[in-house]
């Protein structure tokens, strides 16, 4: 894979997992802020009609007359902005009695109206819950035809009348500030996903750069420790061969003797083996013909070929081609049969079994 691919691959991989990381995070603290929302709202849906309905209890306990109770709290909200949060007021019979129209105040609310899913969704009429002279809290959901936007509406009962204290959230209000907090959030996780890619690309340059020097400064040093490992094989090979050459130059391919008063020159290529007999060392031709020589085994062992002749024991070394048969003995010993023929055996022992094998299989 090109340098320039790797990189990008890189690149792309980081940036697949920091958009992956950074949008889950995202959605997260976006729902998280949604429902959070949407429960302070509930919470100060009921605050506030607690707090108001308290304050209505505390005008009836000293005597302010009704009338004159509810036309304080109308003149307190007429004409208070009504697309997102408001108060009202109805009695059981679900008559408005307060609203920041003046021209809803009087009418009554019908069982078609609306329906009320309180916190735990049980549906019901709205005026069933005006009805029920209990508090509650809940989503006020109308009619399509009716066109008006469901409510989070908080339900209170003032004590020492037949009021009921409504606060209202408009849910599309809320939706609203919601989506403009969702695009705030998808505002700050573009800017964070272009920040963090930016840096990132940056990183990635700078630390693939400096892995690349690296790697580089490995190969050059791998291919001069390559460069010296040759130069040594070559040099052992050069000795190698040297002392291959001194060994081949102690390798005799003839061997002088005496046959009587003669002076022969015995081919080593003909003789099938060489023992110790009553303290002499003779030569066994494969001709038939044996002669006595002055050397011992261990000298004539070091001028031979031992690719071509084998130490058997202290009495034999022999050639290869003049084994005519192998055969077990005793314990992991070794009979070998020579030709020409021999009267005895010659014996392998167990320590040189192996060894032997080895030499055979060269």
């Amino acid at each position: 894979m090109k340098k320039h691919n790797l990189y990008i691959l890189t690149f792309l991989a980081v940036s697949l997992v920091i958009v992956t990381a950074t949008f889950i995070t995202t959605r997260y603290l976006y729902h998280s802020a949604k429902e959070n929302l949407f429960q302070n709202k509930f919470e100060a849906a009921v605050r506030e009609s607690r707090e108001i309905g308290k304050l209505l209890e505390l005008q009836l306990e000293e005597g302010i007359p009704k009338e004159k109770v509810i036309e304080n709290l109308q003149n307190s909200i007429v004409n208070t902005d009504i697309k997102s949060d408001f108060i009202c007021m109805y009695n059981t019979n679900g008559i408005e009695l307060c609203h920041p129209n003046p021209a809803l105040v009087g009418q009554k609310i019908d069982e078609n109206n609306s329906v009320f899913y309180n916190d735990v969704n049980v549906q019901s009429n709205f005026n069933t819950i005006l009805q029920s002279g209990n508090g509650n809290v809940g989503i006020r959901k109308f009619p399509k035809n009716k066109n008006r936007s469901s409510q989070i509406v908080s339900v209170y009962p003032v004590k020492g009348s037949d009021w009921m204290l409504a606060s209202h959230t408009n849910i599309k209000v809320l939706e609203a500030q919601v989506s403009n907090l969702y695009l705030n959030f998808l505002l700050s996780f573009i800017i964070s996903v272009v920040l963090i890619l930016t840096l990132s690309f940056f990183l990635i340059k700078k630390i693939y750069k400096s892995f690349i020097l690296q790697t580089e400064q490995e190969i050059d040093y791998l291919n001069e420790q390559i460069i010296n490992l040759t130069a040594l094989n070559n040099q052992l090979n050069n000795q190698q061969v040297k002392i291959n050459d001194s060994y081949n130059e102690q390798i005799k391919k003839r061997i002088t003797t005496y046959h009587k008063d003669e002076l022969i020159s015995v081919s080593v290529t003909d003789i099938a083996f060489i023992s110790l007999q009553d303290t002499v060392i003779y030569i066994q031709m494969f001709d038939g013909m044996r002669y006595a020589i002055n050397s011992s085994l261990d000298e004539i062992s070091k001028v031979l070929d031992p690719k071509e002749f084998y130490r058997a024991n202290r009495q034999y070394l022999i050639n290869i081609r003049a084994i005519s048969s192998i055969l077990l003995y005793g314990k992991n010993q070794l009979k070998l049969t020579l030709k020409p023929d021999l009267k005895e055996y010659v014996i392998i022992s167990k320590n040189k079994a192996s060894d032997f094998k080895n030499w055979l299989e060269q």
